[in-house]
């Protein structure tokens, strides 16, 4: 069985193909005036939207690694868990910038 075409390929299409569209909706979003990065909470809604992608695009990988034995599953665990602290003390700092401005 040929490992690439039935763990790598889908990702690249999945992440390559959704991430080209998600780009192209937030430069949407952006010209049509409607997401204003000039304003704290659409930064904060920003962080937001990025870090989601991110957060997939990583647990995806993480996972299939795990899954073809390459790394071992509590890395999986670990890797996600200093995610969710990175997001959780950057969106309290977005809270701070918020709050003082």
């Amino acid at each position: 069985m040929d490992l690439f075409s039935h763990s790598w390929l889908p990702f690249i299409y999945l992440y390559g193909l959704g991430g080209i569209l998600f780009v192209a909706g937030i430069l949407i979003t952006l010209k049509a005036g409607s997401f204003d990065l000039r304003r704290s909470s659409h930064k904060k809604w920003m962080w937001i939207l990025l870090f989601g992608f991110v957060w997939y695009l990583t647990m995806h990988a993480l996972m299939t690694w795990a899954a073809l034995g390459t790394i071992s599953p509590y890395t999986v665990l670990y890797t996600l868990l200093i995610m969710v602290v990175i997001f959780v003390i950057v969106t309290l700092r977005f809270k701070k910038i918020v709050g003082a401005g």
